[in-house]
């Protein structure tokens, strides 16, 4: 503050001058508004003026940029949720039996059961900050940057309605509407229509209307059984962390016997698998120790991963043997069916006058 500025005001005030005289004088010589305003609160108050809050600033475009992007993930994975739900329940009979496809929908399931995970609960708790500080500063609601975002969210649902609305008059004139198409239908009308719904209906009124919070308690639960129904479900079809971690260390032993069994095929043809009327050249290795020493394109993990046990290898006669190991879950897959195996022991048998790869 001027030190010049606050002397004038208190001789000023002590010669008798009224509030509106000191203003027209500084006025008059060429003193801006807000210094004079300062100045004469800081003579008279012992608190400084409060600060207006931050209306359409920075800190407003921040928070409701992050809690619309947040909005955006959440319904997003929601609908990649559903659609994969419905693409395991009512597979296509053109892609179902495609290698890996049902693997597929499982990593995307995990995929967004993160989003959710992460993005619903931020923009839930943004929400409710934003909301507040509106009940509490009612000038917010009328906020620019609020105002935008929401006419884009409205904007992008809108187009995602009609869209989908068109697709299922086409499809519905072309008679070939089936139960998978109508609940990918249903999801999208669902989750953007709700959306829609909300936004239009909270520029509408006002935060401090009993009709806005009962609007904001009904879709606050309805988005939350939602979200809440899509996760469940997926970690369902998913398992459990655990149950993933044990399937990862079935997938690793898998790989080590199938490893076991090409270099030991490799060891018995001298590295001439698959070449056409090959004979073998030495025996099968008496141990796993010999095939791992003897290993001739990779090197062989002879140890269960998990528990550290070796696998179990037997010599049947001069060209069958079988290897062992222990799972913890049933691999049921319909590409590479070899592998497949229960949970517990199971023993792969191998012929190794056949000279082809498992």
């Amino acid at each position: 503050m001027n030190t010049e500025l606050s002397a004038f005001i208190a001789h000023a005030r002590k010669k008798g001058m009224d509030h509106a005289t000191i203003r027209m004088l500084l006025l008059s010589a060429g003193w801006r508004e807000k210094d004079i305003a300062e100045a004469m609160t800081e003579e008279s108050l012992d608190m400084p003026v409060p600060l207006p809050p931050d209306t359409g600033g920075a800190r407003d475009a921040f928070f409701h940029l992050l809690m619309f992007v947040a909005l955006y993930t959440s319904v997003i994975s929601l609908i990649v949720l559903f659609f994969d739900y419905i693409n395991i329940y009512f597979p296509d009979p053109a892609t179902e039996t495609y290698p890996g496809y049902q693997e597929g929908f499982l990593s995307s399931i995990r995929w967004s059961i993160a989003a959710v995970i992460v993005a619903f609960p931020l923009f839930f708790w943004l929400a409710r900050i934003l909301l507040k500080e509106m009940q509490m500063h009612i000038e917010k609601a009328a906020s620019g940057v609020r105002r935008w975002l929401t006419y884009l969210t409205l904007f992008v649902t809108a187009a995602a309605l009609m869209g989908d609305v068109i697709t299922l008059v086409y499809y519905l004139l072309n008679g070939e509407l089936s139960t998978r198409f109508f609940l990918k239908v249903f999801v999208i009308l669902v989750l953007a229509g709700c959306g829609f719904l909300y936004y239009f209906l909270s520029l509408r009124t006002t935060p401090l209307k009993a009709k806005e919070k009962k609007l904001n308690v009904t879709f606050a639960w309805i988005s939350i059984v939602i979200a809440v129904i899509a996760v469940v479900w997926g970690i369902i079809l998913v398992g459990s962390p655990s149950t993933q971690r044990s399937k990862q260390f079935d997938d690793r032993r898998v790989e080590d016997l199938r490893t076991i069994s090409n270099e030991i095929l490799n060891i018995v043809y001298a590295g001439k698998t698959g070449v056409p009327d090959a004979k073998p050249v030495k025996p099968l290795p008496p141990t796993l120790a010999d095939a791992a020493a003897q290993a001739m394109y990779q090197k062989l993990t002879i140890d269960d991963p998990e528990t550290g046990s070796p696998y179990i290898y037997t010599i049947q006669d001069a060209t069958h043997y079988q290897l062992c190991a222990t799972f913890n879950t049933v691999r049921d897959q319909s590409y590479d069916i070899f592998w497949n195996h229960p949970a517990g022991q199971h023993c792969y048998s191998f012929d190794v006058s056949s000279n082809i790869t498992k």
